[in-house]
């Protein structure tokens, strides 16, 4: 893919909302501890996180070395 899509952990709160639209589990709360993770492996880059992200904590860059 020639995108990449990244979480900003500074700018992240763990609020979840963008598990909620993840369609591949790529972003998903570890539980008990409430904590969202992101596993960029299976991130297919459809970018459905970006617009639901309060923080605007989810990033969409050109990943140069697929090109």
């Amino acid at each position: 893919m020639a995108r990449d899509v990244r979480r900003n952990e500074e700018r992240c709160y763990q609020c979840g909302a963008c598990t909620a639209v993840c369609p591949t589990g790529a972003l998903y709360v570890k539980r008990p501890e409430m904590e969202v993770l992101f596993d960029p492996s299976k991130c297919s880059a459809c970018e459905l996180c970006c617009p639901v992200c309060p923080a605007r904590a989810m990033e969409v860059r050109l990943n140069r070395n697929a090109l």
